[in-house]
């Protein structure tokens, strides 16, 4: 009894107690095979029911319970402008997610140095017109997640993000924050606002070189070091990684002399250079 009572019930709650709208969810387009002229829909508090009936949106709506049967259901006014005594088998009906989403977007980009970076934007929005996000995307599953979202929308954040990349150094980059949110969001509020999509805002999450070494030679260079030991710093660490002796000397910014036996194929005259100085010092310290 209870399976069948339930099968007439469209919901997006399962008998579990769980939901199909995950918190990932936008879109969850219900099974229209368990669809029938008696059910019951069933719309939560965070979401919206979009009912399309041969292709066109006979309703949108609200939280709350609506009997498809009722008169004064659009539904049943759709049916009845057509003499329709049962739904048609493609009747499909979407649940609508109106609670706030975030989206990551992340890309590469160069400065005019040419210089990679690796930003990532944090994205904040709501659906505000369900029927026009329904007639705008398309999806091959049961859901339109935010993934999906964030695949749509990629190309526009990283001709906003590369707009304004591309025309500072490498020096002044971080300096831009607030104009890359700017552009992102003057760009995209317009774009999602025709798939009936409010865009709330935009944060830049990161922004960083995409070689490692660079971005730890930044991070020493922000601690106070002057850029050149910031570099010294890095090789100093790549030396030390390789178990480098000229590591230390290299950390400290002091020449290192490797006992020149064990090198072959030097020039002549370093090594009658290097014999003559290590000469003087012996002979020095004899006749101190």
């Amino acid at each position: 009894m209870s399976l069948t009572v339930r099968g007439q019930v469209i919901s997006t709650e399962k008998e579990d107690g769980s939901s199909f709208m995950t918190a990932d969810a936008i879109i969850f387009k219900y099974p229209k095979e368990a669809i029938t002229s008696k059910s019951l829909i069933i719309v939560q508090p965070t979401e919206r029911a979009i009912v399309l009936i041969q292709g066109q949106i006979v309703a949108d709506l609200p939280p709350g319970s609506h009997n498809i049967q009722t008169p004064g259901n659009p539904v049943s006014a759709f049916l009845s402008k057509f003499r329709y005594n049962t739904l048609p088998y493609d009747t499909v009906v979407y649940f609508i997610s109106t609670t706030r989403h975030e989206v990551r977007v992340a890309g590469v980009s160069q400065t005019d140095d040419l210089v990679p970076l690796e930003y990532e934007t944090a994205i904040y929005f709501r659906v505000q017109n369900p029927a026009a996000l329904v007639t705008n995307v398309q999806f091959g599953s049961l859901y339109f997640k935010d993934a999906d979202l964030a695949h749509y929308i990629s190309p526009i954040v990283d001709q906003e993000v590369s707009s304004v990349l591309n025309r500072v150094n490498l020096t002044d980059v971080f300096k831009k924050f607030s104009e890359i949110s700017t552009a992102v969001t003057a760009a995209l509020k317009q774009f999602l606002a025709e798939i009936g999509v409010d865009l709330i805002s935009v944060r830049i999450t990161r922004l960083l070189p995409q070689d490692p070494e660079l971005r730890r030679i930044i991070q020493l260079r922000d601690m106070g070091i002057p850029l050149m030991d910031a570099v010294r710093m890095g090789l100093a660490r790549i030396l030390a990684e390789q178990q480098n002796a000229a590591a230390v000397n290299m950390a400290i910014g002091v020449p290192y002399y490797p006992n020149l036996s064990t090198i072959v194929n030097l020039p002549d005259g370093l090594i009658r250079v290097g014999i003559g100085r290590r000469g003087q010092q012996q002979s020095g310290g004899a006749q101190q």
